[in-house]
């Protein structure tokens, strides 16, 4: 989930240690860059007044202040406290990577249970990938209200009909203000640009968002569908009810398409998929998924305010002073004998280095602050630092285990390995009336008229992740070389 490195320390030959100092993608320079030039901007803004538009008089009494912080900012066991915050948010950082939901083994489990007999192969596969529907649309439902990749993934994607001309000129206005005054809060880009359209999104309702997983390449690359015309009302319906009773905005339930899941089960045992104990084994999988979901709750810990203080007081106490110099100034103002400030030890009367550059400042800011930031981005897992959770390819894994697990081709067995059919399974009576069949035959003509992404929306996607795009242009450029054609780019691949 973090950047690795171990293609760069992979051999003990020499500079390997500088080639990591100088890599930039999650490196402790990228971290606190920002934080280490406004620090430096106002450490000199000090420096430059005192060495040159202060009176001898302030000069002193900024002396005092330099040695009054420099005392003050012993007394801080920023250490302790940095390293107790640091250790706390590690901990929940593995505990929540621990608790996302995978769905490879329901998907596994599901294929092993849902077999049906020969008659009825096909609605067992329909079912299969019914509920595998359901878990994937829950589990992106969840990532959607606390993870910014998800968010951001099916935020931009807008149906055909609507463009940017659509909106006021008076809405674009506040949404950009909105992003302005994010940024300039210290709130990232992505971040800022969510929340400036969150108020028009908020507008559309669940059912826009419904939609624009339905539209979206990387779900369709799995799914031709991934929710149907009823279960889109179904969730309205819900919307309804839940606004009119609470008053309050609706944040859609992530725990509904696992209920419909869980009622799959109950209907895959009455027309025969699978007995009794293997329904209840089906539902205990989608609980564990569900108490999975449950945890992964974001809260914001304030421990900040220790490490800043610190080095607000660092502003002062690490400046250059020189009292010997102030005190001569000053004699000769009043004439008299004035004695220098003492700023460090007992025996030391004024004696400095003059350091234009806080060397040693510097070091202690990268340290100290980037194991702050560390701890910060791990904070909350599911942004879109470096650090972050990969969640979009844990969507991608989600979706394709999940779809190839249901459909589960012939082509995928060995030649003489067929599926068993399960004939000791009866169903239960009074299975006739139901109608999980129909049900299931409206969601596969939803799947056919909806039709699979075509040949340049699945480029756009493969070009889209950094990834796949290095693999397909390394096997371009092997291609190309092997048959003295030249390198070759992506785009000409496709």
């Amino acid at each position: 989930m973090t950047v690795s490195y171990s293609e760069t320390i992979s051999s003990s030959q020499g500079g390997v240690f500088i080639k990591i100092l100088l890599l930039w993608r999650g490196s402790l320079y990228k971290l606190v860059y920002t934080d280490l030039f406004f620090y430096l901007v106002i450490y000199y803004a000090f420096n430059i007044s005192y060495r040159s538009l202060m009176s001898p008089q302030t000069r002193q009494s900024f002396e005092l202040v330099v040695k009054l912080c420099n005392e003050m900012d012993k007394s801080i066991p920023l250490s302790f406290i940095l390293g107790f915050f640091v250790a706390g948010v590690i901990g929940r950082w593995w505990q929540m990577y621990l608790n996302i939901p995978w769905l490879n083994r329901i998907s596994f489990l599901s294929y092993g249970i849902l077999t049906g007999t020969r008659e009825n192969f096909e609605q067992a596969r329909r079912l299969r990938l019914s509920m595998m529907r359901y878990l994937n649309i829950g589990w992106i439902l969840l990532m959607h209200s606390i993870s910014e990749k998800v968010m951001h993934q099916f935020s931009d994607v807008k149906p055909p009909d609507e463009t940017e001309e659509g909106n006021s000129a008076g809405e674009g206005l506040l949404t950009r203000i909105r992003y302005v005054m994010d940024r300039l809060a210290g709130t990232n880009q992505m971040a800022a640009q969510l929340h400036a359209n969150s108020k028009s999104r908020s507008q559309k309702g669940i059912r826009y968002l419904l939609e624009s997983i339905n539209r979206c390449t990387r779900v369709r690359l799995h799914f031709p569908k991934l929710v149907t015309e009823t279960e889109i009302q179904a969730f309205e319906r819900a919307e309804s009810e839940y606004i009119s009773k609470y008053w309050r905005p609706y944040v859609p339930d992530y725990w509904l398409p696992l209920q419909w899941a869980v009622l799959l089960c109950k209907k895959a045992m009455v027309h025969g998929f699978c007995d009794p104990r293997s329904m209840v084994k089906l539902m205990e999988e989608i609980e564990d998924v569900r108490g999975m979901m449950q945890t992964l709750v974001i809260y914001n810990e304030v421990v900040i305010i220790a490490v800043y203080s610190y080095f607000l007081l660092q502003l002062f106490s690490q400046q250059f002073v020189n009292p010997k110099w102030t005190a001569e100034a000053l004699g000769r103002l009043t004439n008299t004998s004035v004695l220098p400030i003492s700023t460090g030890s007992e025996h030391h009367h004024g004696e400095v280095i003059d350091m234009y550059f806080p060397v040693f400042t510097v070091f202690q800011f990268l340290f100290l602050m980037g194991w702050l930031k560390v701890a910060m981005c791990v904070m909350n897992p599911f942004g879109d630092d470096d650090e972050d959770f990969h969640t979009l390819e844990m969507l991608d894994y989600n979706l394709e285990i999940s779809s190839r697990c249901s459909e589960a081709p012939p082509s995928q067995f060995p030649e003489g390995l067929s599926e068993a059919s399960m004939e000791w399974i009866r169903r239960s009576p009074g299975s006739e009336a139901d109608s999980l069949f129909d049900y299931l035959a409206s969601a596969e003509s939803e799947f056919r008229q909806a039709g699979e992404p075509s040949q340049e929306e699945r480029l756009h996607e493969i070009l889209a992740k950094p990834a796949l795009r290095q693999r397909l242009r390394a096997g371009c450029c092997l291609h190309c070389g092997s048959s003295g054609s030249g390198e070759a780019s992506p785009d000409a691949a496709g």
